[in-house]
């Protein structure tokens, strides 16, 4: 059972300054009464030594709670009840039962009421009670019974009463605390979140500036990771047909942009967010069978859909090992970034559209000479760097100005078409296919010493020759052949653009050989 309040944060007045008032009024009325009472020599000294001994207690009692904080409560437990034994005192030597000094025990009560629990204040208001009158035993005359009961009871209650209100105002305090400690909370968690908010969007911002798609994929599992503290976090793309693919995933803070398709039987809640359109979270995984986590210990799940346009590009998806962890602002959170995301991706994605369009050639769909240009540079400094072979095989087409006056554009351009196709069945994923201009084809070849690429020349020459161009929707079918040139590095070991004269004179020795042929500078 508790005895002492243990005070720390309080509103109303702590016990020290109750304890120091009652003290200071106690040792008023004491020298008072020295001074301008009827004392008899009998009286003087043992008022004195009580006078001396409550000087001495205040003293030790404000040296101990000064330097032993812990045990502050203690010090006034026992300081009250020395009180209450030298109250006894004085009313016995200043009057006994008669004496008027019994209203200090109400200072006395009162600290005690302050400092102690309902059930000790009983027993210290009984433990005064029986001082008051074992000491004034002797003269209960003095005053009358009835006086005596009135006193005593008038310190039982006010006691009590004392008690009463303080117990209240602990009540009422501590619930008002609890207020304020819970408001405190709140405002801490709401600036956390707000400052967590501005960090989510600060980045979506960045987001929207980036135009690489795999550099936004790797932007998004960093804010997941850093901002958002997820432990997993997915982002799934709608792939041809509706399916979805794993574009980007975050697994206990190892990022993995490898692409994996998400299977249908094992994510059917997945396809019905992307359906839907709507955010889900997921309180348990353990009992679900519809969904198959990233992070091998979730208990929680959220998915959130990429939207632009009206349309679900691809979903969001975080992982917690805790139960229920995802609440309404990492709702909020991953629906910002899934928006940014969905957003920065369609941006990425046409801007590489556009990108393909100013360096493909619009008839034939290969690349165009402003992407050669800036292609053979780099691939000149690689070769120069790693020392490696290079190659370029220029080609051009006999005789198609008099082809095209006599067939028309149209047909030319099915030719260039044509001609385009052929040669993409003989060169390699890495060579590199462009249109020069008008009839004239470039190839870059990297890795290809001058043999190899005169090898793959000649079989280029030889197929176009065997091959038909036209034949259909009255475009008689029609045979063309090629005047092709070779330039090589290290052989000529020249500058990208002493490369490319190379070639070309290449190409107009072999035109000037009588066409349909492939020679080499």
């Amino acid at each position: 059972m508790r005895f002492l309040h243990q005070d720390s944060r309080t509103l109303i007045p702590r016990v020290e300054s109750v304890h120091l008032f009652s003290r200071i009024i106690f040792l008023l009325g004491i020298a008072a009464y020295l001074v301008f009472g009827p004392l008899g020599k009998e009286n003087l000294y043992p008022l004195l030594i009580i006078l001396g001994a409550e000087l001495a207690l205040m003293g030790g009692s404000w040296i101990i709670s000064r330097y032993r904080q812990g045990s502050i409560s203690h010090v006034y437990f026992y300081t009250i009840i020395i009180d209450a034994m030298l109250i006894t005192g004085i009313t016995h030597f200043t009057g006994g039962a008669a004496s008027d000094f019994y209203v200090f025990y109400f200072l006395t009560v009162s600290v005690g009421a302050y400092i102690l629990s309902s059930t000790a204040t009983i027993i210290f208001a009984g433990l005064i009670s029986a001082m008051y009158l074992i000491g004034n035993l002797n003269n209960f005359a003095d005053a009358g019974p009835l006086v005596i009961v009135l006193r005593i009871t008038l310190i039982w209650f006010y006691g009590l009463m004392v008690n009463y209100i303080s117990e209240y105002f602990r009540r009422s305090e501590t619930r008002l605390l609890n207020v304020f400690n819970t408001l405190n909370r709140r405002t801490s968690e709401l600036e956390k979140i707000h400052a967590q908010l501005e960090m989510v969007y600060e980045n979506s911002r960045i987001l929207a500036g980036i135009l690489d798609f795999d550099q936004i994929v790797d932007e998004i599992l960093k804010i997941g990771e850093k901002v958002l503290d997820y432990p997993a976090l997915g982002i799934m793309l709608v792939g041809p047909g509706g399916n979805l693919i794993y574009r980007g995933r975050l697994i206990g803070g190892h990022r993995n942009t490898r692409l994996k398709a998400v299977a249908h039987d094992k994510m059917e809640l997945a396809y019905r967010v992307g359906l839907a359109g709507d955010p889900v979270r997921v309180v348990d995984l353990s009992a679900r069978t519809d969904y198959e986590p990233l992070l091998k210990s979730a208990r929680s799940a959220m998915l959130v859909p990429m939207v632009t346009h009206g349309r679900t590009t691809g979903l969001l998806s975080a992982e917690s090992p805790r139960a229920g962890a995802f609440e309404d602002q990492d709702e909020k959170f991953l629906s910002v970034l899934a928006r940014s995301a969905a957003m920065a991706l369609e941006n990425a994605i046409l801007h590489r559209k556009t990108e393909e369009l100013t360096i493909i050639d619009e008839l034939t769909g290969v690349k165009n000479y402003r992407y050669f240009v800036e292609k053979i540079k780099e691939e000149k400094r690689r070769t120069v760097r790693y020392d490696q072979a290079l190659s370029l095989i220029m080609i051009d087409i006999d005789w198609f100005k008099k082809f095209n006056d006599n067939y028309g554009h149209e047909v030319g351009n099915q030719v260039l078409v044509g001609l385009t196709d052929v040669i993409k069945l003989y060169i390699r994923d890495v060579d590199i296919l462009c249109r020069y201009g008008g009839e004239e084809f470039i190839i870059i070849l990297p890795q290809t010493p001058e043999r190899e690429a005169h090898r793959i020349a000649e079989r280029i020459r030889m197929e176009v020759e065997k091959a038909e161009f036209g034949g259909g929707n009255g475009i008689p079918a029609l045979k063309v052949t090629i005047s092709v040139g070779i330039s090589s590095y290290p052989e000529n070991r020249r500058s990208e653009d002493e490369l490319i004269n190379a070639v070309d004179q290449a190409l107009y020795r072999a035109k000037g050989s009588g066409k349909n042929t492939v020679c080499t500078v």
